[in-house]
């Protein structure tokens, strides 16, 4: 990149591209976070499919979980709803300003991983979007290191796509289930929870996102709390990775897999956690026991 941080006027266009561009602003039910587009190409029947990161927490209040009665297996088992949340596209003029809203979708909430406080996004809309981010590829993540420049992208205290600039300043901080983060000094703030932390590859010429921001720092004084933005800790992209191929959505960045190969395999899944629940609890002809 650039010498001594200035920047050519065509590096300047792929900052915008690669890493502000693809942000977006999520409105849930109970809170405003980030997001980052990371997918959206067509499937064999020509019809977009656009799937959109962001942090769990973000999103929880649309996940609601009751315990309801199951005809098929006999008993009151707990059942998942999950609520589509608003995902906000922003229109840029001369790369960098903001003209406000380019406009919104309702997306559902396809996965999620409430221990690595990941989520992901299908927009309910089946045209193409803008931009999309590159994820640092699979097994170029050792490649990462205290030291390496960084940049945050997010919609901090809900306000259109910031960014910020810095180092990775830690690696491997133990949180709770033993969920591994990495911490920079790319100042972040609440809002960022969800958006991106890129790294730039000088191999692949490309930004390519690293992890989501998901927490800060916070120091108590006296009644009040203050933020200490420059420890933020992010989500690494290898819980990323994780989730996606848990819950075979490996298409996103495996360029062999297509999207009906994963909706297969989706589906049978499906099937195959039925099969266990009615062995389990002995399906209708036990509804009289």
């Amino acid at each position: 990149m650039g010498k001594f941080n200035v920047y050519s006027d065509e590096e300047i266009e792929q900052m915008h591209k690669q890493i502000l561009w693809p942000t977006v602003r999520i409105a849930a039910k109970d809170a405003w976070g980030s997001g980052t587009l990371i997918y959206s190409k067509l499937d064999k029947k020509g019809k977009y499919h656009s799937y959109v990161l962001t942090c769990h927490h973000v999103v929880e209040a649309n996940i609601i979980v009751k315990k309801k009665f199951d005809q098929k297996v006999g008993f009151d088992i707990k059942k998942e709803t999950k609520i589509p949340v608003e995902v906000q596209f922003f229109h840029y003029e001369n790369l960098s300003i903001c003209r406000g809203s380019a406009g919104s979708c309702k997306a559902d909430i396809v996965c999620y991983d409430e221990d690595a406080d990941i989520a992901l996004l299908e927009l309910k809309r089946t045209t193409a979007e803008g931009p999309v981010a590159y994820l640092l590829p699979k097994d170029k993540v050792d490649r990462v290191h205290v030291f390496d420049k960084v940049w945050a992208c997010g919609a901090a205290m809900a306000h259109e796509p910031i960014t910020t600039e810095g180092i990775i300043n830690f690696m491997n901080e133990p949180m709770e289930w033993g969920i591994e983060y990495w911490m920079s000094n790319a100042q972040i703030i609440f809002g960022n929870s969800g958006g991106a932390i890129f790294k730039y590859s000088s191999s692949r010429d490309k930004f390519e996102f690293i992890g989501i921001p998901a927490r800060i720092v916070v120091n108590m004084a006296g009644f009040s709390v203050d933020a200490i933005t420059h420890m933020g800790f992010f989500v690494p992209v290898t819980k990323v990775y994780k989730m996606i191929d848990k819950y075979f959505y490996s298409f996103i960045y495996d360029e062999k897999t297509t999207y009906e190969e994963c909706k297969e395999k989706r589906k049978k899944d499906k099937v195959r956690q039925m099969k266990v629940l009615m062995a389990r609890y002995g399906g209708e002809s036990q509804k009289g026991d």
